[in-house]
């Protein structure tokens, strides 16, 4: 390991300190402004689209299964679609940009500092948001809220990955990953559920006042409990814009050497990408989608969403549980099933006519959350340790930079084929996922036969 990594020894009441804490205070605050952020921009849409009689747009909440709000919500829709798009894309543009230079500089630097921002930049989004709902502002202000991500908050995600990298060994760590983003999908069960039942007694700007007090939790425990894990000789903090910083990065990924499988390591990544993009786009139009389709009200949505990530939770734990100590599979086997699940689910979304049938689609695509963390592990594994920040750097880059395509492409096939069945956008999902099928066949079988692998070592290209 790097003599710049430091060896972190948790004595006394430090045993107890841990980096899932403020990601799930900040995935609970995200999941109870996010599907009512939606409902907002939807509802301020249509009040300036109906603007002879706003008290039209009351029907959206009062009566929202109605043949009336349906109508009303086939008009409003496609506007608000572009507005959540482009929200996306002015938060992912600059991170991408971003994102290159701060991975090879947390390495140097340290993962404090980019923690810090990035919660501080979360808090300052849902200020900023309430401020706006109070004011009764144009929907496209709300774009303003999304600029403190765009400029603080794209290390966040790359910090936390590093961290968790920085701390654990190489068997334990796909397992420390599904930790983590089983702490998420907690965060934002909860949240999902309790979110709208704050809106619903009390006001949009309530709630996001209550969101933003969950960011500064977060702010709080990394900024004072959460040890770094990078020795800062200088201690100063150099400039993160530095162009050899990102030239190491890219000679890190690309060129050949020993304890670097760049086959895997890029397969790993283009599967990632993939995943990546499905998941952007779902959360785009899933709303929109159940609103449209069955009449869904923010609470009744909220419901689907918790069973969907509470099932994806069973799902994932469960999957790697039995794949791994009763099964023997790989982690590449292991990421195969995930995607056949994600397949199957995108189907019967597709095919719905029914609200049960969707439950039915959670089902299916219980195992697809297998994906990320048995891919993330391999990849690990497929470069040297030292150059794990590095790695995942690129992974948070192309994280940050796929919703510049995702969102646009899944709003605009959702938006042009609101009343086409089966769903063109979903089956645009399923499409995705047996790419994903296919790329890891071939992976399988390519590195199936090195007895290496299996040990979770590092393979040699």
């Amino acid at each position: 390991m790097d003599n710049k990594h430091l060896k972190l020894v948790k004595t006394g009441w430090r045993r107890y300190v841990f980096i899932e804490l403020p990601i799930f205070f900040a995935s609970l605050a995200n999941g109870m402004i996010s599907n009512v952020f939606i409902d907002l921009i939807v509802y301020q849409t249509c009040r300036q689209i109906t603007t002879k009689n706003e008290s039209t747009c009351d029907i959206l909440h009062t009566n929202s299964s109605s043949e009336e709000a349906r109508e009303l919500n086939k008009i409003v829709q496609p506007h608000a679609s572009y507005i959540i798009m482009c929200k996306l894309l002015i938060e992912s543009i600059l991170p991408a940009i971003f994102i290159l230079f701060l991975g090879p500089w947390s390495d140097k630097y340290g993962r404090k500092p980019l923690l810090t921002v990035g919660y501080f930049a979360l808090m300052c989004n849902s200020i900023i948001i309430s401020i706006l709902s109070y004011a009764d502002s144009n929907p496209w202000m709300f774009l303003s809220a999304s600029i403190p991500s765009a400029l603080l908050g794209s290390g966040l995600l790359l910090a936390t990955y590093c961290y968790i990298s920085d701390t654990t060994e190489d068997d334990k760590r796909a397992w420390s990953l599904a930790c983590l983003e089983t702490c998420r999908t907690i965060g934002l069960v909860v949240g999902t559920l309790v979110g709208p039942l704050i809106f619903q007694k009390s006001s949009y700007s309530l709630l996001f006042i209550i969101s933003a007090s969950l960011y500064l939790t977060s702010l709080l425990y990394v900024l004072f409990l959460v040890p770094e894990t990078i020795r800062n000789e200088s201690n100063k903090w150099g400039n993160p814009f530095d162009f050899s910083l990102v030239k190491q990065l890219i000679l890190t990924c690309i060129k050949k050497r020993d304890g670097l499988n760049r086959g895997l390591l890029w397969s790993c990544l283009f599967i990632l990408s993939l995943f990546t993009i499905i998941i952007n786009g779902y959360m785009n139009i899933a709303y929109l989608f159940a609103t449209a389709k069955f009449g869904w009200n923010t609470i009744e949505f909220s419901i689907y969403s918790s069973v969907s990530m509470l099932l994806s939770i069973v799902g994932t734990f469960g999957g790697l549980k039995v794949m791994r100590d009763y099964i023997g599979l790989t982690d590449i086997t292991k990421s195969l099933i995930g995607c056949l699940s994600g397949f199957a689910a995108g189907i019967v979304y597709s095919l719905s006519l029914k609200p049960w049938q969707m439950y039915l689609g959670i089902c299916f695509g219980m195992c697809a959350g297998i994906v990320l963390p048995t891919t993330q592990s391999i990849m690990s594994k497929s470069a040297p340790i030292d150059d794990l920040g590095k790695v995942f750097s690129l992974v948070t880059f192309m994280e940050t930079i796929l919703p510049l395509g995702s969102a646009p492409l899944y709003s605009l096939v959702y938006s042009s084929s609101i009343s086409v069945y089966p769903s063109p956008v979903y089956i645009l999902t399923s499409g995705i996922f047996f790419l994903m099928i296919i790329i890891n066949i071939i992976v399988n079988v390519k590195f199936i036969r090195h007895e290496s692998f299996h040990q979770s070592t590092v393979i040699k290209d």
